[in-house]
């Protein structure tokens, strides 16, 4: 009998048991979903079983941060591993945001689209032999290109749906579009029908792919429109939220909030649409994972499940779709309230079942994290401001290598009147500059995660060596700054009511 077929298999079979271990990967991104919008984290409002689930099984971050307080450059972040500030994209939709003579300062302008030179999440996987989709919002092309320059397609996903420019869909419910704000219309979904619910209809696609292409590894990029508004739930959970709320004596309408500046954050979760469409999400990640399981693939996938910035709970008015307490403000500010995530990691077999870790990380270390997990070749040069966090998700650390966590927002927002800023966390301590009046603003999160206490003062040695460190890592990273508005008139300011 010849040995020819015993040696072939010899030399092939360590090459099939690589393939067969290739892990898939699903990356849940939620879209203004708030760190106190679950109830691992605290909400008695809003009902997250699944996701509470999903952390038990894994690992949950309760310090974790987007790269920005807005969606574009978290979400860019992710898939390059680098600052907003590096990429040029620190705000959304490739525009400088607000301006004119009620701003003090001019911003700068921001990119819209990823670099065609960074080598993205999608593109890495892809080139290992992943089969790559792109689910839901992307928003990661500028406003005003009017083609598909750079829509998922263009960075590494073999297909993309629904993903387009615009940030928010025309309606959560089928055809998914407005009459008022056409732009918004979402794309690809028209086989659906009346009644259709979007984050059902995209977990439906998202389900579809895994029977379609269970043979092969693959990466789903899922990120849901959903919690941005508008604020449209399903109609058959409304009235269980409204009884919720009357029982335990929440009201549905403030007239005052708590000030945040010239600003008003919500006080308490209480909107019946809004816990609506939380428990949506929450339901469908719950299906996707039913399905992994009956697929026998529950074993074979790393899940990560994380937001793009805060909550939307601070304003010019009391009634924002949620309460980020008991962190400050929310979406569109660098207090906690508008960077602090949720993050939760789950890989059976190399995550420890219910770790929870306070090391602070953030959205860029999740680019180098996918790729060890994975014992695929990490590539430094492009997710060089990521870290990997293979070693805290293990137990075998506590710690990452490096001094200290950079935002920067030189923007002005509508919903966010203390305007340009920049911050950084290093160990426990946070720091806050006010580009406007170069007031800095310090604060101690292990025992002031609120930050209603300013220790800027009363620690000004820790204070100017955070400072300093700040303005050395924006001339290293390339950060551009807000400038003086020659025509900036005080009676004009954006800020009076």
């Amino acid at each position: 009998m010849s040995l020819l077929p015993f040696i072939f298999l010899l030399l092939v079979s360590p090459l099939l048991c690589v393939f067969a271990k290739k892990q898939n990967v699903i990356l849940f991104l939620i879209d203004d979903l708030g760190w106190s919008d679950l109830s691992l984290t605290g909400s008695k409002f809003y009902e997250t079983p699944n996701i509470d689930r999903l952390a038990k099984e894994g690992v949950f971050f309760s310090d974790a941060y987007a790269a920005s307080p807005v969606c574009s450059p978290t979400r860019a972040s992710i898939l390059t591993g680098k600052y907003q500030s590096r990429i040029k994209m620190t705000y959304i939709s490739g525009t400088a945001g607000p301006k004119g003579p009620g701003y003090l300062l001019d911003a700068p302008n921001s990119a819209g689209n990823i670099n065609p030179k960074d080598i993205t999440l999608a593109e890495a996987l892809r080139s290992n032999g992943y089969k790559t989709v792109h689910i839901g919002k992307w928003h990661l092309q500028n406003h005003t290109d009017k083609g598909k320059t750079h829509y998922p397609e263009k960075h590494g996903f073999d297909q993309n749906i629904a993903g387009f420019r615009m940030g928010q869909p025309g309606s959560y419910y089928f055809p998914f579009k407005s009459d008022r704000h056409p732009s918004t219309n979402v794309p690809g979904l028209e086989d659906g029908k009346k009644g259709d619910y979007l984050t059902d209809s995209l977990t439906d696609r998202a389900i579809q792919f895994i029977r379609d292409n269970s043979k092969q590894p693959f990466f789903i990029n899922f990120w849901y429109y959903s919690v941005h508004t508008p604020i449209q739930p399903k109609k058959d959970k409304l009235q269980k939220y409204v009884e919720k709320a009357n029982r335990l004596g929440l009201s549905q309408k403030y007239k005052n909030g708590t000030p945040v500046w010239q600003s008003v954050s919500r006080r308490e979760q209480s909107s019946p649409g809004y816990a609506c469409m939380v428990e949506s999400v929450d339901e469908n990640i719950g299906r996707l994972l039913e399905h992994l399981k009956k697929q026998d693939l529950e074993n074979e996938t790393l899940i990560i499940f994380c937001s793009d910035n805060g909550g939307l709970s601070t304003g010019s008015g009391p009634n924002m779709p949620t309460s980020c307490s008991p962190l400050r403000a929310g979406k569109a500010w660098l207090y906690e309230g508008g960077i602090r995530v949720p993050l939760i990691i789950k890989m059976p077999g190399k995550t420890k079942p219910g770790l929870r870790i306070k090391e602070p990380v953030l959205s860029t270390d999740l680019y180098p994290t996918i790729l060890d997990l994975l014992d695929l070749p990490l590539i430094p040069e492009q997710h060089r401001d990521g870290k990997s966090l293979k070693s805290l998700l293990t137990g075998d650390r506590k710690k990452v290598d490096r001094e200290a966590l950079y935002f920067h927002f030189p923007h002005y927002h509508h919903i966010n009147s203390m305007g340009p800023s920049g911050a950084l966390r290093m160990g426990k301590y946070k720091l806050i500059e006010i580009f406007e009046t170069e007031k800095i603003e310090l604060y101690n999160l292990e025992d002031d995660p609120e930050e209603l206490h300013n220790l800027a003062e009363a620690k000004p040695l820790l204070a100017q060596k955070m400072l300093k460190n700040l303005k050395s890592w924006q001339k290293k990273s390339g950060a551009e700054m807000a400038k003086s508005n020659p025509n900036y008139t005080k009676e004009k300011d954006f800020r009076k009511k």
